[in-house]
């Protein structure tokens, strides 16, 4: 894990960022210190990984997305995208005016070939127009990528 780096023009003897604290420290206890904050700051990463761990058990088992708190916002954001395959049937089912908001079909600038894809947010308020038919297949494209944790103190009224 890296803390600091020096900038390719700063040199090995260059004090124009080193609080002048430090420069009264021998070399022996410089790095003695440093091996101990970065083990200490390896055991608190670890341990908030562990707190952080407990926290998504807790949400998961209450079937919850978030644990409600007064002084705190904690809830877990789902990330997801969607399956372009999935999407096909789409192709068939809307029409032109539609197509032309929410689909961008595949083209050849030189050198590479940019496959179709679709705007996942324009298809979507289409979708929705279509009704169930159209969401469901867009639901059945939905793949989760990945869950984070939202957490910061509340601000003070």
């Amino acid at each position: 894990m890296t803390y600091y780096s020096p900038t390719p023009e700063e040199t090995i003897t260059s004090t124009s960022t080193i609080d002048n604290r430090w420069l009264t420290v021998q070399d022996k206890s410089l790095l003695e210190m440093y091996e101990t904050v970065t083990k200490s700051a390896d055991e608190q990463q670890k341990f908030a990984g562990r707190i952080e761990q407990e926290i998504h058990r807790r949400i998961a088992a209450r079937g919850a997305t978030g644990i409600p708190s007064e002084t705190f916002e904690c809830e877990v954001v789902t990330t997801f995208t969607y399956d372009q395959a999935t999407l096909t049937p789409l192709l068939e089912m809307l029409n032109d005016v539609e197509l032309a908001k929410c689909y961008e079909p595949a083209y050849t600038p030189e050198p590479v070939e940019v496959p179709a894809k679709w705007r996942i947010q324009q298809l979507l308020a289409v979708a929705r127009r279509r009704g169930t038919e159209a969401m469901e297949i867009v639901e059945r494209a939905k793949v989760e990528t990945g869950r984070r944790l939202k957490f910061k103190r509340r601000e003070s009224p």
